[in-house]
């Protein structure tokens, strides 16, 4: 079983963002932090969309929703977090994984990988991650998925915790994902849409 960062103990819900396209700002916010109310307590704020500017803005104040509900607060992509340093982690893309050398960063925050192959795990196993995402699991968005037999090996690689990303269901798949070697699930559509129906 992979040690568990102390923050990470007991979490199994993950909620990354939607785009943000210019809607409603207070909409926007006012869905997440119904999601931190239903007690999700990872966010990853995901926009590639924005300029850094307003994507810089909008952190901030998800940054502070998250802090309300002592809910850890993620960016998403190295290149973010020089200006969002006060957020509790990173989500490092797969081209993040490849490209970085994690020696030469200084590692004052949660380290979380966007891995789908073995390759990129074990970049992440030797760079130290807190967590890990596989994906997809399941069919979704035009990705084929690689199936629970398939997840469960690649988490057997990962020294690191390890969420199931992809087409899943908390209320349907969390014991899967429990069965197969994982820690928990992450999402948006699923997230998002019980945050809306709130």
């Amino acid at each position: 079983m992979q040690n568990i960062e102390p923050k990470l103990k007991g979490i199994d819900k993950y909620f990354i963002t939607p785009e943000y396209n210019n809607q409603n700002k207070k909409t926007y916010l006012d869905i997440i932090e119904n999601i931190l109310i239903l007690g999700v307590k990872i966010i990853q704020f995901r926009s590639k969309n924005l300029d850094e500017e307003s994507y810089n803005k909008l952190a901030l104040s998800i940054s502070d929703k998250c802090k309300q509900y002592n809910s850890l607060f993620i960016i998403n992509d190295f290149k973010n977090y020089r200006k969002n340093n006060f957020c509790d982690g990173i989500q490092f893309t797969s081209k993040n994984i490849t490209n970085k050398d994690f020696s030469k960063i200084n590692k004052e925050v949660l380290f979380f990988g966007s891995c789908h192959n073995k390759s990129e795990i074990s970049l992440c196993n030797d760079g130290d991650f807190d967590l890990i995402l596989i994906s997809p699991v399941k069919d979704t968005s035009g990705k084929k998925g690689i199936g629970w037999n398939n997840f469960h090996a690649l988490c057997l690689t990962s020294k690191s915790p390890v969420f199931g990303l992809g087409g899943l269901n908390f209320e349907e798949d969390i014991n899967l994902i429990k069965e197969y070697g994982g820690c928990g699930i992450a999402g948006t559509k699923y997230f998002y849409g019980l945050g809306q129906n709130r």
